[in-house]
């Protein structure tokens, strides 16, 4: 998303991380009720987020992965914006792992009510692209730690994935190999 946003001549605030985002609910998840549910409780000087329903959270409840998802939300978000601009002062105050509610806030955010939080949608990617680009992105880092032990590891999950979710979804994933998750 940075790139993008780098070549329109955006400033990489928080109001351009929210259009450039890449993620929108499908209208499956919308159709189901398991769409992302999220209000805005404050914007400015701190922009703070609630989010009651999260498909992430219900996704590691149904797969009794209750810990992962513990870890991989506390600390997804504030990488990703990170990786965005890393002056962005972005916290996960709480996840619905620990509490009723996940919590989400950025200090002087630098949002107005003016702010457009309007998508970019010609860069929203489907929820294939982002299971691939989260199973590539960690496969590549265990496989340089574990080498490998951590290729091992990966054909691995790989194989519970098409056990648990079918090989049509596998090859889906199989489909992004050489994706180059990092650039436009």
């Amino acid at each position: 998303m940075g790139p993008w946003a780098i070549r329109a001549g955006e400033t990489l605030d928080y109001g351009t991380f929210c259009r450039y985002g890449e993620w929108i609910p499908s209208e499956e998840a919308k159709r189901s009720g398991t769409a992302n549910t999220m209000e805005i409780v404050c914007i400015s000087p701190d922009y703070e987020s609630h989010v009651t329903v999260c498909p992430w959270y219900l996704a590691f409840q149904e797969f009794d992965a209750g810990e992962a998802g513990k870890l991989y939300c506390s600390c997804l978000d504030e990488a990703i914006n990170q990786g965005f601009n890393g002056q962005i002062q972005f916290h996960t105050v709480q996840t619905k792992h620990t509490q009723d509610v996940c919590i989400f806030r950025v200090d002087n955010s630098g949002m107005t009510k003016e702010t457009s939080l309007e998508k970019h949608m010609e860069y929203v990617k489907g929820f294939d692209y982002h299971c691939a680009h989260t199973y590539y992105a960690i496969g590549e880092m265990v496989k340089a730690i574990f080498e490998k032990e951590g290729e091992s590891l990966c054909e691995a999950v790989m194989a519970d994935i098409e056990k648990k979710f079918g090989l049509e979804t596998a090859d889906t994933l199989r489909t992004y190999k050489d994706e180059n998750f990092n650039c436009c």
